[in-house]
């Protein structure tokens, strides 16, 4: 099914792949061609898995291609600087959000920009890439507001330091991306002129906390206590404290476990502020106990046996979807090499007075291959009823890649 878009909405937007005009002399080596044939052709399969219209496909891949390809620097090689983004260096992750229902699919992507092939040695956290894309989205996004990144850059981002310095924190921290960029791409734009996605800014804290010898959610706490009129969002703050009561009570190192804060580039009230930590036990009776925040989060124990169940059935446990009996395998054995601490974040908003947390699990650790996790999705999705015909997600993440 992925070779059905290929020559209708990916192929035939393969000419015309010269770097734009007005790019910076960091991206003077720049492969777009590279970053469109590989991440571009990608993104296309997901985006016509997900059923977008032929519309909103090509604007999409439109600015992406002449947006972001070129921003992405040369191709990597083996002593190329590594992203933060992916385990492996790369500066991709991409995923399909399903909202109760497999036939309301979107799909969301992050990607790191950062001036890292080649890098940039005069200001090696430099954003200038970065800043580039942002700017190209206040001219064609609506709603479009840049306040409270703005204000979060000049905190987290280590610019201002000399070479020296920054080149000190990039070894202590083990990467050097400053600046996340992530997408959440709409299936209706508000008018053709507009490009149809929500821009999201993710701030890793290890600079800023290295820099000033402050642990991690030192630093998150810190950035969003000090935004303009936060104030005037008891609910952020409540649910801020929500948070600090939880780590309070946990060792000091959890403090370290902050990845990321997030908001979006929109207008702070309508802005979420999301705060991704890492856990890194293995029971599920204490994933729960984070993701509730030792039930400081109410109207969550409805969930508790979906999320065991997802668990379960995506790192190898069987669902028999004839007779709905369930078989639970409790001794999970670790898969050598691939064990990664589960994420769970916590959007703060202005409307809600609870953090709204999601958990991201990482079934790798213990399935044998992806096939096993993708019909263990596939199986839990049909055993609550998300699945509504179509293709299933392993045949879907089959066609993509």
């Amino acid at each position: 099914m992925a070779a059905a878009i290929e020559p209708s909405m990916f192929h035939s937007m393969e000419q015309d792949m010269a770097t734009p005009k007005g790019l910076g002399k960091t991206n003077a080596t720049a492969e777009p061609a590279y970053w469109w044939n590989t991440s571009g052709r990608d993104l296309a399969n997901m985006l016509y898995e997900a059923d977008y219209s032929e519309g909103v496909q090509h604007q999409f891949l439109s600015f992406y291609r002449s947006t972001i390809c070129p921003r992405l620097g040369h191709r990597p090689h083996e002593n190329s600087a590594k992203s933060g983004v992916g385990r492996d260096g790369n500066p991709f992750e991409y995923s399909f959000e399903l909202r109760g229902s497999t036939k309301t699919q979107a799909v969301r992507f992050v990607v790191d920009v950062s001036d890292l092939r080649p890098v940039e040695k005069t200001n090696p956290l430099s954003m200038t890439s970065t800043q580039e894309v942002v700017d190209s989205l206040a001219k064609g996004c609506p709603g479009f507001d840049d306040t409270w990144y703005r204000v979060l850059s000049r905190w987290f981002v280590q610019t201002h330091l000399p070479v020296k310095e920054q080149e000190a924190l990039i070894a202590e921290v083990g990467y050097q991306t400053s600046v996340i960029l992530g997408f959440d791409i709409h299936h209706r734009g508000s008018s053709p002129q507009q490009l149809p996605v929500l821009g999201k800014v993710y701030f890793p804290p290890c600079f800023v906390a290295a820099a000033k010898g402050i642990s991690r959610w030192q630093a998150v706490r810190m950035a969003i206590r000090q935004l303009p009129n936060i104030a005037s969002y008891p609910n952020i703050l409540r649910s801020l404290e929500k948070i600090e009561e939880y780590l309070s009570s946990k060792p000091k190192d959890w403090e370290e476990g902050v990845r990321y804060l997030a908001t979006d580039l929109v207008a702070p009230g309508k802005a979420r502020l999301k705060v991704y930590m890492r856990y890194a036990g293995d029971s599920f009776d204490g994933i729960w106990d984070y993701y509730t925040l030792g039930g400081r989060i109410p109207g969550l124990d409805g969930d508790k046996e979906k999320f065991r169940d997802l668990m379960t059935l995506t790192s190898g446990g069987t669902h028999n979807t004839d007779s709905g009996s369930q078989i639970q395998t409790d001794q999970r054995t670790v898969t050598p090499g691939a064990r990664k601490a589960t994420a769970i974040y916590f959007s703060l908003s202005a409307d809600v007075p609870s953090p709204a947390p999601k958990i991201c699990i990482y079934p790798a650790n213990y399935a044998e291959n992806d096939e096993v996790i993708a019909r263990g999705l596939d199986s839990w999705l049909q055993k609550y009823q998300w699945y509504d015909g179509g293709n299933k997600m392993e045949e879907q993440v089959k066609n993509v890649l």
